[in-house]
């Protein structure tokens, strides 16, 4: 159900745009599926080769997906675009340790940094450092609606149909997530109804998320009566254990923002049914719980008539987001903290609730949410902590700036944690799939799914 909104990597901020620029882009790097550890992509290898010196080598004979040749140059151009165009709540800034990218020759690309930065190689694995076409993409314009993506992935853009967007495998691709077919046809479905029925007519091969929990109960239970544990369909259920993450989160344009007063009763009013306690989500290294779960809210609330009228922003693709933002309505409005609208897809308004997937499986990418949203009086502190915490190579002092970080998130609340639950795949059974069989932050991934 969920829409991909962007083929332009520097501009991707939410799950369906990293599938996207995973299938049709490289970067130097990539990582493991939930894991903080790193394989080449384009490079070869990347080492540091100083403390503030990061040096990539290129596989050599790469191609962009209309036969122009890759090289480093092409590498200095995507990442110098992706910073100039700095677009809020994209990778691009997990590469705020660059000072300058050099290329001495056409395979190596040296990376200069302002200071020591051991996450650099998983900022090179972010969506926004893919490499592009510097004949297509502009370097100082995002991708107009309608203009073909041109990247170096393991699949090419082939054409849109009433269906949604039709996949070709890029067979000179090289790196590490091939394509393991030669057509893929990516559907959007209007809800979880038509996305079980076309489950049902044999439509469908995958289905990332989309079903909402009446459909999950009823294909579970398919599953639990049936001997070869799938659905009558013939669909085995994959669940992401603790990979659908929640946050509430503060609009910067929002006026209200800076009233600490409303804030706190914000965070109370939700604390009941708050199953998450932190900005970084549990089984994440660094993970330290300083948000309260459970109790009720202790804050007065104002006057009738001094009440403030709040919006809360969702994702109206997203199955299940309109119930949760209707809970967190609901609870706001029980507390008599404020009076909140429910506005989809909006822009602008004061809270906006978002399903987050980190871009890798780094407690830096997760927190990065908060720090782009800090208030003026802790901004620069918690950039000095988490530089602090990416220069240190051990990992016990590294956990106590994290934790301090999320202490301090937890004091400013701008980014409020809401829920850390299950995500759930269905492959039919004549699917297979390979590892890595998804993304990094546990995104859907194209490029493992072939048939038996």
């Amino acid at each position: 159900t969920e829409r991909v909104t962007t083929y332009d990597p520097p501009a991707v901020t939410d799950a369906m745009g990293v599938t996207m620029a995973g299938a049709l882009y490289q970067r130097l790097m990539s990582a493991d599926q939930g894991r903080a550890t790193l394989y080449p992509d384009a490079a070869r290898d990347c080492v540091f080769t100083e403390p503030t010196v990061y040096e990539c080598t290129l596989k050599e004979k790469l191609a962009f997906h209309n036969w122009t040749d890759l090289d480093s140059s092409d590498v200095k151009f995507s990442i110098e675009r992706a910073l100039r165009l700095a677009v809020p709540g994209s990778s691009a800034s997990q590469l705020s340790a660059l000072d300058r990218v050099e290329t001495p020759d056409a395979l190596t690309v040296r990376f200069v940094l302002k200071w020591p930065d051991n996450q650099f190689g998983f900022a090179l694995a972010g969506p926004a450092a893919s490499i592009v076409d510097p004949t297509t993409f502009r370097e100082d314009a995002l991708l107009a609606e309608g203009e073909e993506p041109v990247g170096s992935g393991p699949f090419r853009f082939h054409t849109t149909n009433s269906k949604g967007l039709l996949l070709r495998q890029y067979s000179f691709y090289k790196g590490h997530t091939a394509a393991s077919v030669a057509y893929l046809q990516l559907q959007y479905f209007a809800d979880s109804t038509a996305l079980e029925a076309a489950m049902r007519s044999n439509e469908v091969d995958v289905v990332w998320r989309g079903l909402n929990d009446a459909a999950l109960k009823r294909l579970d239970g398919e599953i639990a009566a049936s001997p070869d544990h799938l659905t009558e369909s013939r669909f085995r259920h994959e669940v992401l254990g603790g990979t659908k993450v929640h946050l509430l989160v503060w609009s910067p344009s929002s006026g209200q923002r800076l009233d600490l007063g409303l804030r706190e009763r914000i965070s109370q009013a939700l604390q009941d049914g708050r199953t998450l306690g932190s900005i970084i989500p549990g089984g994440v290294a660094g993970h330290t719980s300083a948000f309260p779960l459970g109790g009720a809210p202790s804050l007065a609330p104002p006057a009738e008539g001094a009440r403030p009228s709040l919006t809360v922003a969702y994702v109206s693709t997203i199955t299940g987001e309109r119930e949760r933002a209707r809970d967190i309505r609901d609870r706001i409005e029980a507390a008599g903290y404020a009076t909140v609208t429910l506005t989809p897809d909006s822009p602008t308004a004061d809270l906006l609730l978002v399903d987050l997937k980190a871009w890798v499986a780094t407690p830096f990418a997760w927190m990065q949410t908060y720090r782009d949203a800090a208030p003026p009086g802790s901004a620069a502190k918690v950039a000095d902590l988490e530089r602090q915490a990416r220069t240190v190579t051990d990992a016990t002092t590294r956990d106590q700036y994290l934790a301090e970080i999320q202490q301090q998130a937890a004091a400013d609340l701008t980014v409020l944690p809401i829920s850390q639950e299950d995500d759930h795949v269905f492959y039919a059974a004549h699917v297979k799939t390979r590892e890595p069989r998804y993304g990094p932050g546990w995104q859907l991934a194209l490029w493992p799914v072939g048939l038996q």
